[in-house]
């Protein structure tokens, strides 16, 4: 059974977790490095409590706001998200040099 948890901006279901700014938020500082250090803690509060798969992050691209969900976009524009998108290495691991290209990695695994 594979069992996930919705820990998009932190682990918020846990009492005393660290919850960060939603992507909009974060798309703003325009901070790659800071994405990064963002899913590296949640990874880590969410593995603590047993549960090794996230849902997210939200890569999604908003230009019309008539979406409801924008906030989970970094930005309407798509070179921000790409860099945003650092996170993700955040939340599985720096990959190895010699890892094959578009194969899923997570550390430790």
């Amino acid at each position: 059974m594979i069992y996930g948890i919705d820990a998009v901006h932190g682990h918020n279901n846990v009492y005393g977790a660290t919850i960060f700014p939603h992507n909009v938020g974060l798309g703003a500082t325009r901070d790659p490095d800071l994405a990064r250090r963002i899913g590296a803690a949640t990874a880590l509060e969410v593995r603590a409590t047993g549960i090794p798969y996230t849902f997210a992050p939200c890569v999604a691209v908003c230009r019309d706001p008539r979406w409801g969900r924008c906030y989970e976009s970094y930005s309407e524009d798509p070179q921000i998200v790409k860099a945003m998108t650092e996170i993700i290495v955040g939340l599985q691991g720096q990959p190895p040099a010699n890892s094959i290209k578009g194969m899923p990695f997570l550390a430790g695994q």
